[in-house]
């Protein structure tokens, strides 16, 4: 029996994926839960399940190839069997809802799996682990052949020969390098490695994408990620109507504080971390601030789930910690540093970046004093932070030195009025000038 395989939905933003590559070939055998490729959205790279039994009879989408959630992608059915020529037609395309209730065909059922573990956890050899590091490929792009799939030497080796599955024009490149050099349509042939034995790194396709733009002037397309980055900014002015508040905190006790954490070695802290656990609790405090704009009304949120802005090369993510007004300080750097890490290898799961009551943004390790930041849609406010520094304040009568950090929040009026915001910063800045009580 034929069974379309299509794109699946993958989050309320994700209009789009691409195919980064197929880990079954046509003719193969399929099982329930077999991963058939692996797709990319702006946000992560997530695998697409098998839910049929039969053969993998076509595939009707490329690798690189960027099509929209919904779109026809392959063909599972009974060996031998022939494709309509109407389902042919259909490559790449996302058929209407009346058509595909209309069509005879049983509808394909994708999932998308979560996605491997982080590195910490990988099955690998140590051998294979060495060779992985010399060569500069990231272990959870491989998927091993060893028993129980760990990843053996073999492994890495055949990721990085030019007749590798996936390996384009034969050049010798990182996995990570193949990626980016195909979603920025740079030709690898033409870049110059410098990784062991003339490999290409990441590094080497970004110098190589960045040259030519200067130098001529040449449109970059662009990445999924920043399209969607994009979009939501352009909605976000146009639609939610802010206001902006400005406090300096004091945060001498704070960075004593988190000093004396992170010299007993048992998780690094971050002052982001301080920062997420005071805005759980003043959501908790504030629901105004803790709501969102609908059609029909305003939308009380039960949680504090709070995002924290993450960059990356093409844009920026923001993985959420969930219910972080419940959390200690140090649940709160572990989870942190595990989804930051994981965002970066764009490795979250849609659930880790959605919903999302508030966002914390940080420039301050680049000096940035203070800054704007851009509401995003569906929340009602965000925190900017900037960076901590020394500033003479008059404190009974006396100039002294004091670690200060300013706070801009902006918020939108619709559901924040100023003197609630105000409250809400106030909150925030007097829970980082008595940090132990976070820790408590």
């Amino acid at each position: 029996m034929i069974q379309k395989v299509t794109l699946p939905k993958l989050g309320e933003t994700v209009e789009v994926s691409t195919i980064e590559r197929w880990l079954k070939k046509e003719g193969d055998p399929v099982a329930p839960g077999d991963i058939l490729c692996e797709i990319t959205t702006d946000k992560a790279t997530l695998e697409v399940e098998s839910y049929h039994r039969g053969t993998l009879l076509k595939i009707l989408a490329k690798e690189g190839q960027e099509l929209p959630v919904g779109a026809v992608i392959a063909v599972v059915g009974d060996p031998g069997e022939k494709v309509p020529k109407e389902v042919l037609a259909e490559a790449g395309k996302a058929p209407a809802k009346r058509a595909a209730q209309a069509a005879p065909l049983a509808p394909a059922e994708v999932q998308a799996a979560a996605p491997p573990v982080a590195e910490g956890r990988l099955k690998a050899s140590p051998r294979a682990r060495r060779r992985a590091k010399e060569l500069g490929v990231a272990l959870e792009s491989i998927r091993g052949t060893g028993p129980a799939g760990r990843i053996v030497e073999a492994d890495i080796e055949a990721a990085v020969s030019p007749g590798a599955p996936g390996s384009k024009g034969g050049a010798r490149a990182t996995p990570l390098a193949r990626k980016l050099a195909a979603r920025e349509g740079v030709p690898l042939a033409g870049v110059s490695g410098t990784g062991a034995g003339g490999k290409v790194m990441k590094a080497d396709v970004l110098r190589a994408k960045a040259a030519p733009a200067a130098a001529s002037g040449r449109v970059v397309p662009l990445s999924p990620m920043r399209r969607i980055v994009a979009e939501r900014m352009l909605l976000s002015k146009q639609t939610v109507p802010c206001y902006y508040l400005t406090m300096d905190a004091d945060v001498t006790d704070l960075v004593a504080l988190r000093a004396k954490l992170n010299a007993k070695g048992e998780v690094k802290v971050s002052y982001n971390d301080f920062v997420l656990k005071a805005c759980g609790l003043a959501l908790r405090r504030f629901p105004a601030a803790n709501s969102r704009w609908t059609e029909g009304g305003i939308e009380r949120r039960g949680a504090a789930h709070v995002g924290l802005a993450v960059a990356l090369d093409e844009g920026l993510i923001v993985p959420v910690v969930r219910d972080v007004d419940k959390k200690s300080v140090l649940q709160i750097a572990r989870e942190t540093a595990d989804l930051a890490q994981r965002a970066r290898s764009k490795r979250l799961r849609p659930d880790e970046y959605q919903g999302g009551c508030m966002t914390v943004s940080n420039l301050g390790m680049y000096g940035i004093r203070s800054f704007i930041p851009v509401v995003n849609p569906g929340e009602s406010v965000i925190l900017g932070l900037g960076v901590i520094e020394e500033r003479p304040v008059c404190r009974q009568g006396k100039i002294c030195a004091r670690q200060r950090m300013t706070l801009v929040l902006s918020a939108d009026h619709r559901l924040v009025d100023g003197a609630i915001g105000a409250q809400f910063l106030e909150m925030i800045r007097d829970a980082l000038e008595e940090p132990q009580k976070l820790v408590d």
